[in-house]
């Protein structure tokens, strides 16, 4: 037997292993996706307002010491943390440190002259024109370089709008990576302190924090990514780069737990605030786009969804919500390749009675 087909074997002897033993409709859909996709880890919750009615471990959280996925592993969030940076700035606007239609000049002195028109609302609802941080599927960061705040802006204003501010919607990690410096320099605490102290800690997010390179974390996820001898660990990525606002965030299934909660019941933000994350986006013509701050808006089996989604370092994410019932999915995976979207999208059917 070569190493590699022994190595593939020993893999596959260990997930399942790690696989639970439910049996039902839901785990055979996620055993069966990880089963062919080779995805190490999954981790699954799902709720009804006041009530969490699956929480579920898949696979493994690190394949090396074949530790398992459970309630409390930490995964990485990817995009899906743009909604705490968007909350925390509404947190800020209801505190009356911030207006969303601030320009953001005031806070980026500076500036070039067609940032000018740029408002807060814009670096949040995708429509500021400011180049993409991934625009094309490139990075304009050197992905192991160390950078300042300063510097961060000082890259991203090198490149020219690509379209005038408000005039249309595109998705932007750039507007969230400013948004994050934008708080740390209205509250005077680093972004992710903001969180901890006035979100996380009030919400009882026990676990939730920003990611870290050298911190001995407790029940953290390993991500991975595909190679042709099955799968690896994740790049390095720098400190700098792996702390941004954009969604730089590990999550346990708990933690999820408590912030839905939050949403269900109203808590921390005002229900104009809560609304506002959600709600369409328009551009300045007055068209109605299908997405908002941080969720897409779709229909599912002819009912009204909202869902995101998010990848980072060997992680991809997914979460679907029923406004009207509050039903709510999240699924979590620790490979690059991994596909939670369409997963969740069938769990949430399912368990809604959708089919």
């Amino acid at each position: 037997m070569t190493v590699l087909r022994a190595s593939a074997l020993l893999f596959a002897v260990a997930l399942l292993l790690a696989l639970p033993c439910h049996g039902d409709a839901i785990d055979d859909l996620l055993e069966t996706a990880m089963h062919r996709d080779q995805v190490p880890g999954m981790a699954l919750l799902m709720t009804r307002p006041g009530k969490v009615q699956r929480r579920s471990g898949y696979g493994l959280a690190d394949v090396e010491h074949r530790v398992p996925v459970q309630h409390d592993t930490l995964f990485q969030t990817g995009s899906l943390g743009k909604q705490f940076t968007a909350a925390a700035m509404l947190l800020l606007q209801e505190r009356g440190r911030v207006s969303l239609q601030d320009p953001i000049s005031r806070y980026l002195p500076g500036v070039p002259p067609a940032w000018a028109p740029i408002t807060v609302r814009q670096l949040l609802d995708h429509t500021s024109g400011i180049h993409d941080s991934e625009e094309d599927g490139g990075e304009v960061f050197e992905l192991r370089r160390e950078y300042t705040d300063d510097e961060l802006v000082k890259v991203l204003q090198s490149y020219p709008l690509n379209f005038p501010p408000g005039s249309r919607w595109k998705y932007s990690n750039s507007g969230y990576i400013l948004a994050g410096i934008l708080i740390t320099r209205i509250t005077g605490r680093f972004y992710a302190e903001f969180l901890a102290q006035e979100m996380f800690a009030p919400l009882h997010m026990r676990t939730a924090r920003i990611i870290s390179n050298t911190d001995i974390i407790p029940n953290r996820a390993l991500g991975y990514v595909r190679s042709g001898r099955g799968i690896r660990n994740q790049d390095f990525v720098s400190a700098a780069l792996n702390s941004t606002a954009d969604g730089s965030l590990y999550l346990s299934l708990d933690d999820w737990s408590a912030w839905i909660a939050a949403m269900d019941r109203g808590a921390l933000l005002s229900g104009a605030s809560w609304a506002q994350l959600s709600a369409r986006t328009a551009t300045g013509d007055g068209q109605l786009t299908e997405h908002g701050f941080c969720w897409d808006h779709l229909r599912l089996r002819g009912h009204e969804v909202i869902e995101f989604d998010g990848s980072w370092q060997g992680f991809r994410a997914a979460i679907e919500r029923d406004p009207a019932s509050g039903l709510t999915v999240v699924l979590l995976a620790n490979l690059a390749e991994a596909e939670p979207v369409p997963l969740a999208r069938e769990v949430l059917e399912r368990s809604a009675g959708w089919r």
